[in-house]
């Protein structure tokens, strides 16, 4: 299904992203953010596409304990992929070999509006949810925590990814285009919160930048 961009960028999300968290932008920044976020709109084709299915699917067994606490109690999943489009990705490659600085601020620029598509699309899934008087726990990706990133694969398969938004995986577990994002949500009868694994079993634990800076990414 066709998705519509977030009406306004977060911007202070934006500087996060790079960096500059509680940061009061001077007037450069602000205009490398108005073009980033003006060359994003113009180029990005926001899909996205999402299948209910039962929460004893085979590869999920696989997905580690830090997935399997977060689906505790569900009887249901909900497996969900947004993406920006080639075209988002394509811009980017441009930017990066025309204007560094502006190259980093759309890449930041495109994981915000990314999760602001996620958010939105989310939110219908539990409007929903909710008229069938389930409930639902938020978002859970491959690669988080200790959910192996290959789960990727069998999570695209079953929802049909390519031909449903054009977006693959590679044989590293990789998506493509690359600004695109895959979650698992668990569902039940009864109220379900889920839980997030937390920097302790982050598989980015050992490099993380924001852990280096005494912050988490949840804070920056």
């Amino acid at each position: 299904m066709e998705l519509s961009l977030p009406k306004n960028l977060d911007r202070a999300t934006t500087l996060r992203y790079l960096g500059a968290a509680n940061w009061t932008p001077d007037e450069n920044t602000e205009t490398l953010l108005r073009t980033a976020e003006s060359e994003l709109r113009a180029a990005c084709t926001p899909r996205g596409i999402w299948r209910e299915l039962p929460a004893d699917l085979p590869w999920l067994h696989d997905g580690g304990s830090d997935l399997a606490r977060h689906l505790s109690g569900c009887d249901g999943v909900v497996l969900m992929a947004v993406t920006l489009g080639s075209g988002a990705d394509a811009l980017l490659r441009r930017l990066c070999l025309r204007d560094i600085a502006l190259g980093a601020v759309a890449d930041a620029a495109a994981s915000v509006l990314m999760e602001g598509l996620c958010d939105d699309l989310e939110a219908q899934i539990r409007t929903q949810q909710q008229k069938q008087g389930r409930y639902m726990t938020g978002r859970y990706s491959p690669g988080y925590g200790d959910c192996p990133l290959a789960m990727q694969d069998e999570l695209c398969l079953a929802l049909d990814t390519v031909r449903g938004i054009g977006l693959c995986v590679t044989k590293e577990h990789l998506m493509t285009p690359r600004k695109s994002v895959t979650a698992i949500l668990g569902t039940a009868e009864h109220p379900v919160t889920g839980a997030r694994a937390g920097c302790a079993h982050c598989v980015l634990r050992e490099t993380c930048a924001y852990r280096k800076r005494g912050t988490t990414c949840e804070t920056g």
